[in-house]
């Protein structure tokens, strides 16, 4: 009898247990927003930093990639937030993840560019700019075009050598 008594116990026990271990489970579990709420969220983002709130335009970003790290556009636009934001070297990192993603990124290679002339690093900004343009022809600008002829005069000019002073 005490075994019986046992046995409806545990029968009664076990499907408490059960779905006890489940909840705790599922709450360990990250919660992926829907598709519509990534949208909106990076919808969000774009307009913060349209509006010049580079601060609250990453964190609207950075919240989109976490949910879904494959989210190309919106890592861009997480590294040209950083850049804005005067996080140069932060940006770059961005961007280097979404070119892993998708090499042929032209807005990665564009917006690496920007970050690199930040940081006053003008020859790898060009090298930047130059696979932009070749992957995507409108990015140059009449600005651009004259930036990439300094920094290619610039080059240029570092390798003529000057012969040695004469005795």
């Amino acid at each position: 009898m005490k075994t019986i008594f046992g046995l409806a116990l545990l029968l009664t026990i076990s499907p408490m247990l059960t779905s006890c271990q489940s909840t705790q489970q599922s709450s360990a579990v990250a919660v992926v927003p829907e598709p519509v709420v990534l949208e909106q969220l990076y919808q969000e983002g774009r307009a913060a930093y349209e509006a010049g709130n580079f601060t609250v335009a990453a964190e609207k970003f950075a919240r989109v990639v976490e949910a879904d790290p494959t989210h190309v556009n919106a890592l861009v636009n997480w590294g040209a937030a950083l850049a804005r934001n005067g996080q140069a070297l932060e940006a770059i990192s961005k961007y280097q993840l979404a070119l892993a993603r998708d090499p042929n990124n032209a807005a990665a290679y564009y917006n690496w560019g920007v970050a690199l002339e930040r940081l006053r690093k003008h020859a790898e900004a060009a090298e930047k700019y130059e696979r932009a343009i070749a992957l995507q022809s409108d990015l140059l600008t009449p600005t651009l075009q004259a930036y990439l002829e300094r920094q290619r005069s610039r080059k240029q000019d570092t390798q003529i050598s000057t012969p040695p002073p004469r005795k």
